[in-house]
């Protein structure tokens, strides 16, 4: 694809040096004393950026046989990759889409006589099952283009979802804690407020309107039945389960849930979502014996964020249709989930056989380089 590139007719490297020592031989042959050359550049150069950037970018725009160049490469890339990756993608999107009919199923069942408490806890389930399947989509469309790292990142939200899901699916039965879903629908507010009053502070520089007075006023009257209802520790990232766990934060949650044992991942995952120095280092890959820096697409990766992505969703869906449900689990959802199991399992060793697929391939390809390089 570089190759195609540098043979296509692109914009002229030297199209600014030129233009530059035209104008300046222009001045010269004008009477300009040459000495003060160094002097007319760095005066002529801003304003010669200013007048021709917008001359460089509408040519670059009409210019569409990079983007089609690019767009070709894109959709070559694909096919290869559905072709090594096909079965065990295809695999994921059923277990999607099964997930995804089991929750919607729950959701819609009638239930007459629910109590509050079961009532929020199936609306807080509900709402990060729905939450959970549209990031697990999200997770399979970067795997079926080549981006595993940005597979990975959304898979650190998965993770966080099946967390509170299972916490709160646990509570719904604890006579101490069953108020913990209502707890965490009513904190949303603390959301809310905290990202009006940033927007408030910030919307003239950003070249918005203020918000309505009567909006902020409504948040904050909100805000302090919240508090007056849940204490001042209700403010925090995880007030809402303060009473449920004494160090609210992720971390004792995933202890809660049963899924400390995901953190070595959570925090792999992390490294793809905050721009720390820590993720830079993955940005280098071996290439057949050549280090490179992995700026774009890859073909091998996808394990890791298939299986974590999976994994979550099935939790939740597992939370909301058979720990949650206000009724008790059933024997269908039971069998269902059961199924799902067995499909992931297969999905799994998919994802596996496609990346030894891979890496066989790649050895041969190795020896063969191996037997063609010149000996020393």
């Amino acid at each position: 694809m570089l190759g195609k590139f540098k043979r296509s007719r692109q914009v002229d490297d030297d199209f600014l040096t030129r233009t530059i020592e035209e104008a300046v031989l222009k001045k010269v042959q004008n009477g300009f004393d040459p000495e003060r050359v160094g002097e007319l550049i760095s005066k002529a150069v801003p304003e010669l950026i200013d007048e021709m950037s917008p001359q460089l970018a509408a040519s670059l725009m009409k210019d569409n046989r990079r983007l089609r160049a690019v767009k070709r490469g894109d959709r070559k890339y694909d096919r290869r990759l559905q072709k090594r990756w096909g079965r065990a993608l295809d695999l994921y999107v059923l277990i999607h889409t099964l997930c995804a009919e089991l929750g919607e199923k729950t959701a819609h069942k009638e239930r007459d006589g629910l109590t509050p408490t079961q009532e929020y806890t199936l609306e807080a389930l509900t709402g990060l099952h729905v939450s959970a399947c549209r990031v697990a989509g999200e997770v399979l469309t970067l795997l079926s283009h080549g981006h595993p790292r940005g597979a990975l990142a959304r898979c650190r939200t998965l993770h966080e979802t099946a967390v509170i899901a299972g916490v709160i699916a646990d509570s719904a039965s604890d006579s101490d804690h069953s108020d913990l879903a209502e707890r965490f629908l009513d904190h949303e507010i603390i959301g809310l407020r905290r990202d009006a009053r940033q927007f408030q502070k910030d919307h003239a520089t950003l070249g918005e309107e203020p918000l309505e007075q009567a909006y902020l006023d409504e948040l904050d009257r909100k805000y302090n039945e919240v508090i007056t209802k849940y204490g001042a520790d209700f403010k925090r990232e995880y007030g809402w389960a303060k009473k449920f766990s004494p160090n609210d934060n992720l971390r004792a949650l995933e202890e809660k849930a049963s899924l400390s044992h995901i953190r070595p991942h959570y925090q792999w995952a992390s490294s793809e979502v905050h721009c720390g120095a820590r993720g830079l280092s993955r940005n280098f890959v071996e290439y057949r014996g050549i280090v490179v820096r992995d700026a774009g697409k890859t073909n091998v990766g996808l394990i890791d964020p298939a299986s974590m992505a999976l994994n979550s969703l099935m939790q939740v869906t597992f939370s909301l249709a058979v720990e949650g449900a206000p009724e008790g689990s059933d024997f269908e959802a039971v069998l269902c989930m059961r199924a799902v199991d067995e499909i992931r399992s297969a999905c799994c060793n998919a994802f596996i056989d496609a990346q030894v697929e891979i890496d066989q391939a790649e050895r041969k390809i190795l020896e063969r380089m191996q037997r063609k390089a010149p000996k020393l």
